[in-house]
């Protein structure tokens, strides 16, 4: 497991919910229990920001969520207003996503590029000379757009159906789902293309690569 999956899991899953239940059985509001438990998401949102010392539009976007109902919260008292703060995440990205299909790299391609430093210049290359690999991204950008405003709308459905003690508990469920429902178009778009080995192949056989093409050469 690397460290960005085992903060994401302890940060953002584990210790918000533990806070929240240990809270409330100490007989702490909603309000109250929730706004401790967004305090491990704002550090961990901040660090990622700090690592990559440059700006995180997710992680931006992650604290100006939390923030800002933490403030709705505060001054209405409404605990409804902090579970629903992840779809005030999920739709201006899947705004954001399909917006870019106008440009020329759309932002699933863009995005990947830049968390994966060391295969960019064999996704640069793919993306010049292979139409089969700009088709597959540029459709991984509608589902990942449209599983985005899906992902909000059940968020928002949740929120404000379900009892509060049992959405902290259903929020992360909805967060791994949506990963893994966008993880799979993902594959099977990049395989039928022709191209997923090049670019999610082991190290070794990228380092190979690289060699036999000096176009690729100087990959970071």
């Amino acid at each position: 497991m690397t460290r960005d999956r085992l903060r994401f899991l302890v940060f953002d899953i584990a210790t918000p919910l533990a806070l929240y239940y240990g809270l409330r059985a100490l007989g702490a509001s909603n309000v109250t229990a929730l706004l401790v438990g967004t305090v491990p998401g704002l550090i961990s949102a901040a660090v990622s920001i700090a690592r990559r010392r440059r700006t995180d539009l997710l992680g931006v976007a992650v604290i100006v969520s939390m923030l800002g109902s933490a403030a709705v919260a505060v001054l209405g008292g409404d605990a409804r207003v902090l579970l629903v703060r992840n779809a005030w995440i999920s739709l201006p990205f899947a705004g954001i996503t399909l917006w870019s299909l106008r440009h020329p790299q759309p932002l699933c391609y863009t995005f990947t590029r830049a968390i994966m430093p060391r295969r960019a210049a064999v996704m640069d290359r793919l993306w010049d000379e292979d139409p089969r690999f700009r088709h597959a991204w540029r459709s991984i950008t509608v589902i990942w757009g449209i599983t985005s405003v899906l992902d909000a709308v059940i968020r928002v459905v949740a929120a404000y159906t379900l009892p509060i003690p049992v959405v902290p508990a259903v929020d992360p469920v909805i967060t791994v789902a949506t990963i893994v429902a966008l993880q799979i178009p993902t594959i099977v778009l990049l395989r039928r293309s022709g191209t997923w080995h090049e670019v999610f192949a082991p190290r070794r056989r990228v380092a190979s690569l690289t060699a036999d093409d000096p176009g690729v050469g100087g990959a970071g």
